[in-house]
């Protein structure tokens, strides 16, 4: 039978433009938020960007994460996150995997994608631009991240809606989420 699809939390850091005066640095804020409702569940003051990683667990320990997905950039993307998250919050994680995890990265570029079939497509027209995305996604075994049991490949085209060439980025992803609790198509709802 088709599962309720888990809550899905983002959780993002960004900087208040125009909060910053000479000599005072701008204000950066990392925030959880509801993907349906996109109601703000939780905020904190960071002191910079590269200090996000340390106010995650605070920013979510308050919070009732059972059943749900919390989806995160690649700065997001450490081992202790996830373990915390599957552990303790008793959630369960989608993160963008980029160079920060080397190991992890290239043990995804090298998956073996030309046997995978493009599982969800879509294609949205907006802000300015068209844009295709096909996500790829398969179970495999033995991941190098605490409690992964699926890896992903998004592949987007881009294109300015006045302008013929096209830019292609490829992103990998991994998610603790099993092929029974999320289709690929809701898979793609949670990254995007």
């Amino acid at each position: 039978a088709p599962r309720r699809p888990h809550r899905a939390v983002a959780v993002d850091g960004k900087t208040l433009r125009g909060s910053g005066h000479h000599p005072r640095l701008p204000v950066h804020l990392l925030a959880a938020m509801d993907h349906t409702s996109r109601a703000v569940l939780a905020q904190t003051e960071v002191d910079g960007k590269t200090n996000e990683i340390t106010r995650f667990r605070p920013l979510l320990d308050r919070l009732d994460l059972t059943d749900t997905v919390v989806t995160a950039d690649a700065l997001h993307t450490q081992r202790e996150h996830a373990d915390w998250l599957v552990t303790h919050k008793h959630a369960a994680y989608l993160l963008i995997v980029k160079a920060n995890q080397p190991t992890l990265h290239r043990q995804l570029k090298l998956l073996p994608w030309h046997q995978v079939p493009v599982a969800d497509h879509t294609r949205d027209r907006g802000h300015g631009r068209v844009e295709t995305r096909r996500l790829q996604v398969t179970t495999i075994a033995g991941l190098d991240f605490p409690h992964a049991t699926q890896a992903l490949r998004i592949t987007r085209r881009v294109r300015p809606l006045h302008q013929p060439r096209w830019r292609t980025v490829t992103v990998y992803a991994v998610t603790s989420l099993t092929a029974a609790q999320a289709s690929p198509a809701r898979l793609a709802d949670y990254v995007r």
